[in-house]
This record gives C-alpha cells, sequence and structure tokens, in this order.
C-alpha cells in the first residue's frame, strides 16, 4: 500500500508488509518522499538539479538530480529503474524502521501526527 496505508496499518497493529508498490510505482514515475509524492515525469523537473528528497540518505538521492532521473525516465534509460526502485525501497524501508523506533519509545501517534503534517506542508 501506500505510505499512508502503511502508518494506518502499523497503527492497527500490523507488523508484516509485502507490497510491490515502492518498485512499481517507481518503474512508473511516482516517487516517495518525505513530504509527499514526486512525479519525475513532469516537465518542471527537466533541469532540476536538486534531490528527490533533501532527507533522503539513499544512494539515489545522495548522487543524482531530479533533472538527471527526469531525463533517464523520458529516454527509457534502465538506469533509471534501477536508481528509481533504490529510492522508492530505502524511503518504505526507514518508513517502517521509523514507525519501529516510535512505538518502543512509545510515541507513535506523535509519529503519525507528524508524518501527515509534513505531506500537508
Amino acid at each position: 500500500g501506500t505510505p499512508e496505508d502503511i502508518i494506518e496499518a502499523i497503527d492497527r497493529g500490523v507488523d508484516m508488509f509485502d507490497c510491490v508498490m515502492p518498485t512499481r510505482n517507481a518503474r512508473n514515475g511516482t516517487l516517495f518522499t518525505s513530504f509527499g509524492r514526486v512525479n519525475i515525469k513532469a516537465a518542471k523537473y527537466r533541469v532540476d538539479k536538486t534531490p528527490i528528497d533533501e532527507e533522503c540518505s539513499c544512494y539515489t538521492c545522495q548522487n543524482y538530480s531530479k533533472g538527471y532521473l527526469n531525463h533517464l525516465f523520458k529516454t527509457k534509460e534502465l538506469t533509471y529503474y534501477r536508481l528509481s526502485s533504490i529510492h522508492n525501497l530505502h524511503y518504505y524501508l526507514n518508513l517502517v524502521k521509523d514507525a519501529r523506533e516510535a512505538i518502543l519509545k512509545k510515541r507513535f501517534k506523535v509519529f503519525k501526527k507528524e508524518f501527515y503534517l509534513k505531506r500537508a506542508q
């Protein structure tokens, strides 16, 4: 499911997930960030020199810009699929890792609220 679906499922006690969404969305040009989704196909990213997500530590965000990924996607370069999948999988892994840490610190409700507030910006 979506990141929002994952957060809601965790809130209801679900603790195991198996989903193709990160890679399927990556292949189709949708990248997940701490502030919501990025549609890398959009023309506005053609010359964007910033990473997908400034807060992300994945290989893709540390080494490539949205502009370059936009170019790779538009030219159907196979490298795009790998780089975008790396990013989306990293995003999902960090999302559930952060949720787990919040649960252990007994602050999941605060974590959930912050998650939605960030996306509303």
